[in-house]
């Protein structure tokens, strides 16, 4: 099996084993009316998660057009996520875009300059969590701001706003 087939697996029995009703989507990524790898609910929240795997350890490369498309593919009553980890980590991160994100938790600005892409290091994303804060991706030239957090916590905090 591909490794980011395992990957979206992973994700869908993570979201099972926290109370979710969850789905992988087959083929999402070939078809243009497939929208999303993973949906789920639980509750009053739905998810619709487009997943990211890398084969490095330390680093990922998420594109901005990745972000946008999971926003504009999410119906309105469903929150979009990417949702990324590291090769050989057991972690599981959500990326969120900043107007989702409505929470009381500090948020430490990600210098970039890129227009296209960002690069997120394991280290950048593990000091965060421990200070308890979360990552803001700003693109160049663009008012929209996207949060890293740890899925779990981020599920926490969902779950606690309904």
């Amino acid at each position: 099996m591909q490794t980011w087939k395992k990957f979206e697996y992973r994700i869908k029995d993570f979201l099972i084993s926290r109370g979710y009703k969850a789905n992988r989507i087959p083929l999402s990524g070939l078809a243009p009316a497939i929208k999303g790898d993973v949906i789920a609910e639980k509750g009053g929240v739905k998810l619709r998660i487009d997943a990211k795997s890398t084969r490095s350890g330390e680093s990922i490369r998420i594109s901005r057009a990745a972000l946008e498309k999971i926003c504009g593919e999410a119906r309105e009553d469903e929150l979009p996520l990417v949702v990324f980890s590291f090769y050989r980590h057991r972690k599981l991160y959500a990326i969120i875009s900043e107007k989702f994100f409505r929470f009381d938790v500090n948020l430490k600005e990600k210098s970039t300059w890129a227009r296209n892409s960002v690069g997120i290091t394991k280290e950048e994303v593990a000091k965060a969590a421990e200070r308890g804060e979360a990552l803001l991706i700003k693109f160049k030239d663009d008012s929209t701001g996207y949060v890293v957090v740890e899925l779990p916590r981020l599920l926490e905090m969902l779950e606690g706003r309904r």
